[in-house]
């Protein structure tokens, strides 16, 4: 029984010790990292605002031009995008962007993803109908050190 005891001793002490080690090389993020997600988070504000002012031209400033997403059974780009908007804001659609509730950048600084909350309302024969969903988005750094959307579902 000595031995099981002190086997198990063993194994814990390892574990413990391997634990620990794991936790101490968890890397730290780059100086500026906070800076960057203070950019995105900003940017989601803009865009937002961008949306309640029905403005898909610039609504679209903020995607980049290999901008590509799926919708139904194709990949649509950012043309495509501009068309939609325009089309849904004539017949009366809107949305509402909520403020980022994830954001994750790469190590590099030059990728990332977000989270976001929002409400999508359709107007059909006069009656409204209000949707809210969540939207999974990639971005990528630009040369100028701004952000844009690449990807969103």
């Amino acid at each position: 029984m000595k031995k099981l005891i002190f086997v198990v001793s063993l194994i814990l002490l390892f574990c413990s010790v391997v634990y620990c080690q794991k936790q101490a090389e968890k890397p730290k993020p780059p100086a500026n990292y906070k800076n960057e997600i203070i950019a995105i988070r900003e940017l989601n504000v803009v865009w937002a605002k961008a949306f309640e002012a029905k403005d898909a031209d610039r609504i679209c400033s903020f995607v980049t031009d290999d901008f590509a997403m799926g919708y139904g059974d194709r990949i649509r780009d950012k043309k495509w995008l501009r068309e939609f908007y325009i089309k849904c804001f004539s017949e009366g659609a809107s949305w509402k962007i909520w403020p980022t509730v994830l954001i994750e950048i790469s190590e590099s600084l030059d990728l990332a993803v977000s989270i976001n909350n929002y409400e999508y309302t359709t107007v059909t024969k006069g009656e409204a109908k209000t949707t809210k969903s969540w939207a999974l988005s990639a971005l990528k750094k630009q040369k100028d050190g701004s952000w844009k959307f690449v990807s969103f579902n």
